[in-house]
């Protein structure tokens, strides 16, 4: 485990590949959302000298997106190994409007290939929790696409760790 500062050459992407709970890595070239979001609620009075506010449920959104590849499906790579990429379409087709809660993981690399002790953010899938799949659509002008994660209803939240997410 590297310590230090990053970039988001090191940053990788896996998610269940919903067929047999196989963990696949997809190119990524961009992840937004990666964290907890609370809304608020204003609970400020008439009287109050400034605005106070409650966290309410957090929500979790995570927007990826990267090159359309259909190459054939491959397992993860180890711990501080380079990414053994599986196809963006051949996993995402199958993901996408399907309600089954699928592990998935951000793996933050720290100036080199992620290994165990790097962050990671994500859940591991169970009947219960995970993420689905909201959004897969491909634009055919850059040959890209864009995906949409969000968390199964009634979920455990994703959490930031520092093993691999199964």
């Amino acid at each position: 485990m590297a310590t230090g500062r990053t970039t988001k050459r090191w940053t990788r992407f896996v998610v269940d590949d919903g067929v047999d709970a196989t963990m696949r890595e997809i190119p990524v070239n961009s992840i937004n959302g990666v964290g907890l979001e609370y809304p608020e609620a204003d609970v400020t009075a008439f009287q109050d000298a400034i605005r106070g506010v409650l966290l309410d449920t957090p929500d979790c959104t995570l927007n990826i997106g990267g090159p359309f590849d259909n190459s054939a499906l491959a397992a993860v790579a180890a711990s501080g190994a380079a990414p053994t990429l599986s196809g963006s379409h051949t996993v995402l087709k199958d993901l996408v409007g399907k309600m089954t809660p699928l592990a998935l993981g951000v793996y933050v690399g720290i100036r080199a290939y992620w290994a165990t002790g790097d962050p990671t953010f994500g859940i591991t899938g169970t009947a219960a929790n995970g993420f689905i799949c909201t959004a897969y659509s491909v634009n055919l002008d850059d040959s890209s696409y864009t995906a949409t994660f969000k968390m199964y209803p009634g979920s455990a939240a994703p959490e930031w760790g520092t093993a691999a997410v199964t």
